[in-house]
Parts: structure tokens; C-alpha cells; sequence
């Protein structure tokens, strides 16, 4: 994601957890780049500006990294993120068809 696209999540991620003000947006930006990171490498496809499915994981799976709920955030979460794939296995399957 370029810059860009991460500042606006930062705001969306502020917006929807109530991130405090005081909270600095270098710590929630680094969430952001670790989190994107592992999701992409469960789903090399993945697309968090487009794919609101994507966005809405990435979004959550910082919120729980931000409070140190990595393994709450993978258990809760386990079925959506096998759905997700899945859903990116289909689409790339029948782009390749």
C-alpha cells in the first residue's frame, strides 16, 4: 500500500476503535505495515484498498495487534480469514481460466 493508502486507514482504524488523539500514528502506522504483511502472506492476493472484506481483516487485525491480541485476533477470526482465501483461490482460478 503506498503512504497514502496507509494514512487513511490510520484515520478509519482512529475513527472506528476510538484511537485517542494522543495515541502516535507512527505506532499505529508500524501495526498497519506488520499486519498487512502476515495477511498478505495468508493471501498473496490480497487487495485492502479494493476488497472491502481485506480491509475490514487488516483494520481488525490491528486493533488487536495494537493490544497485543495476536492469537485472540487469529482465533476469532480463523473462519473469515479461510473464507477470504478461499474466496481469492476461486477468483484467481477463474481469471486463469
Amino acid at each position: 500500500m503506498t503512504s497514502e493508502q496507509i494514512t487513511a486507514i490510520i484515520a478509519e482504524i482512529r475513527a472506528d476503535y476510538q484511537i485517542p488523539p494522543y495515541y502516535d500514528d507512527k505506532v499505529i502506522r508500524r501495526s498497519v505495515e506488520q499486519c498487512e504483511a502476515e495477511l498478505t502472506r495468508l493471501n498473496i492476493l490480497a487487495d485492502f484498498v479494493a476488497d472491502k472484506v481485506a480491509r475490514g481483516l487488516l483494520k481488525n487485525f490491528v486493533y488487536y495487534n495494537l493490544n497485543h491480541r495476536d492469537e485472540e485476533f487469529e482465533q476469532n477470526y480463523q473462519t473469515a480469514i479461510k473464507s477470504w482465501q478461499l474466496s481469492a483461490d476461486s477468483t484467481s482460478t477463474e481469471a486463469g481460466s
